[in-house]
This record gives C-alpha cells, structure tokens and sequence, in this order.
C-alpha cells in the first residue's frame, strides 16, 4: 500500500458527516461518516499488518501496538483527564466514576449492556466508536499473523454474513429482556461484533487484490445509491405513517432506529456502499483524485482524530452557554466549527505531530 492523498481525504468526509450531524442533525444520515472510518480502518490497517507479518511475533506486535499507541492513547487519555478534573471541581458527570473503568479500558460500548445509560451524555457519547476501534485492534493482528491468505478470506466473507446475524439476536434478547426499542437499537449499533463487517469490508481489498481486478465499480457504486435512498425513503414513510418524526436529511436512516429491521440490515449496505467508494480511491480514479485529493479535504483529514475527540463537548458547551445569549442556530454552527477545528488543529500540531514523528524511533526494522 503506497500513500494517497486521497485516503487522507476520505477520512475528511468521514468527520465531516459526524460533525455535521451532531450538531442538530444538519445531515440527519451523518452518523454513517462511522461506517466509512471503520472500512477505511479495515482496509489500512490489514494493508499494514499484511506487509509486517514476516517479522518475528513478537517484533511484529511491538512494532504495530506502539505505533497505534502513539497515534490513539495520548490525546484520548488527556480528554478524560481533563474530564477528571471536571468532575473533581464541579461533579459532573455525576456518573464518571461508574463510566471511567470502562473508558479507561476501551470497552465503553458494553457498558449499556451492563448499567443504564443516557445516550445524551454530554462527554463521552462518541466514544463508543473508539471502544470499538481498538477492540479490531487488539484482535485483527494475531489473525492476520497466523492465517493463510485463503483462511482470511473465508474468515472475511464469515463476519460480513454474521455481523447482521448478530445484530438481530442481540436485539431480540434485549427486547425479551424489558429493554425499550429505542434502547436497544442505539446498544445494538455500538455492539462491537454487529459492526466488525464495516473492518472487513475494508479488508477485502488488499486480502482479496480487488485493487487490480478491473471490475465496473462506477455503476456498482452508483446502484448500491440508488438502492440506498429507494430504501430510505420506503422506511421513511413506515415512520411517518407509524406517527414517528422522521426528518428529510437523514433520508429515512435514523440512528438506532429498529423499523424495518433496519438494525439488522442498514450497516452493511453502508458498508458496502463505502467498500466501493474505497476502492475507487485506492484505484486513483481521476473522480475521486479531485474530490478527495484537494488540500482542504486531506487538511480535514489529517485533523480528524482531534477533531472527532473534541468536538461533542465543544458542542454541548456551546448549546449550554453559547446559544442561549446568541439565539442564532447559524451562528451557533459557525462557532462551533470554528471552536472544534481550532481545537483539532492545536492538537495535531502541538501533539499529535510531535507523538507521530516517534513511531520509527522504535522498533523499526533492520537493514
């Protein structure tokens, strides 16, 4: 795998969609910019692990863990940190002290399934996608050493026919176990093994070669969107015509939302709708070149992680504080932009930049 801006660029789409859809639902099917990080995360870091697995075991998981460690652990442990400290001073969150040992940890996705949570929570909701994140982490590189190319791929073609699977017994275990709907569907998204077919989508190219297979990917990209909004929008008049608020932005693909057995389904349609748009990308098509490899979209890019951690408390401050003199929801977006990509840009080149010009001082391979 040789370095593309537009890899860069994707990743910018990705925060962007969450960014805008945090912030009172402007793109109401925004949360999918999660999908779209987990099958880029699938396809970079199997691309990697696949040219290190000649090293020795133990090389090979030091090399991996303390470059992932460098990238991920600093400025996460410094938001909770910093929430710490919120919490000494002024006692909120009132629930930290239950939540942290799960923060800490990186299995926050499970705490719904352990202790009853608000979804609303002011600090750490979008956590969850980071939780899952280092789970894949934490897992996928000793698969990857052991197996046999053609084990991996039957092993990739299992998670994204059982990931659904998945989704749907978890949900109806929890709806048998007096959970509300509503409940269930937002732990059944975070579930980290009813997310895993977004990772191997993502890795299906580099374990299959689908870089250099000459498929007609345009129409199956632009199909798999067609089939997308018809889906949508025959979903959307099941909620209106159930007498449930359904806003036009999200297109009929609500977060959490159970109608349908959208739970079960949607995800992987949206995974596979990015798996196309990747692999366009990786094929350097003269398209995505420009809509990706333009400077503002790899600038966003290369922020995203500073810009993902931040900005949900950065908004939260602003609808508490900021809007009630402002008035203006507007003006309240511009500065919450302005508030979270100041914050993310401090970050990468204060810290992360810094962090990351360490990854080869260690474990670096011999000559």
């Amino acid at each position: 795998m040789t370095y593309s801006r537009s890899l860069d660029g994707l990743r910018g789409l990705a925060i962007l969609l969450v960014l805008f859809f945090h912030y009172e639902f402007v793109i109401g099917f925004g949360w999918v910019g999660v999908q779209l990080f987990f099958v880029l995360s699938g396809y970079l870091i199997t691309s990697l692990l696949l040219k290190e697995k000649e090293n020795p075991l133990g090389f090979y998981l030091k090399r991996f863990y303390w470059r992932r460690t460098l990238r991920i652990f600093p400025i996460y442990y410094l938001y909770i940190a910093f929430v710490a400290a919120v919490f000494i001073f002024k006692g909120i969150p009132e629930d930290f002290l239950d939540l942290l040992p799960f923060l800490a940890t990186y299995t926050f996705n499970f705490y719904p399934l352990i202790g009853d949570y608000s979804y609303h929570d002011l600090f750490f909701t979008h956590f969850w996608s980071l939780s899952v994140e280092e789970q894949f982490y934490l897992m996928w590189p000793i698969v990857i050493y052991f197996c046999s190319r053609n084990q991996l791929k039957y092993i990739l073609i299992a998670i994204i026919c059982t990931a659904p699977l998945v989704r749907y017994l978890l949900a109806e275990v929890m709806l048998s176990n007096g959970y509300e709907a509503s409940y269930t569907g937002q732990t059944v998204y975070r579930f980290t093994f009813g997310q895993w077919d977004g990772f191997a989508f993502g890795a299906l190219i580099p374990i299959f070669s689908l870089h250099s297979v000459k498929w007609k990917t345009g129409w199956m990209l632009l199909a798999t969107s067609v089939v997308l909004v018809i889906l949508g929008l025959w979903t959307r008049n099941v909620l209106v015509a159930s007498g449930l608020d359904s806003p036009w932005s999200a297109f009929g693909y609500q977060i959490g939302v159970m109608t349908n057995y959208q739970h079960v389904w949607t995800f992987t349609l949206w995974d596979f709708l990015f798996f196309l748009l990747l692999l366009h990308v990786v094929r350097r098509s003269i398209v995505t070149e420009k809509l990706f490899g333009n400077a503002f979209m790899v600038f966003v890019g290369k922020i995203s992680y500073g810009l993902y951690v931040y900005h949900w408390f950065i908004m939260m401050a602003i609808f508490s504080y900021v809007m009630p003199r402002v008035g203006n929801e507007f003006i309240g977006l511009l500065l919450y932009l302005a508030a979270t990509f100041g914050a993310a840009m401090l970050s990468y080149y204060l810290v992360e930049q810094r962090l990351l010009a360490l990854k080869d001082r260690r474990y670096v391979k011999p000559t």
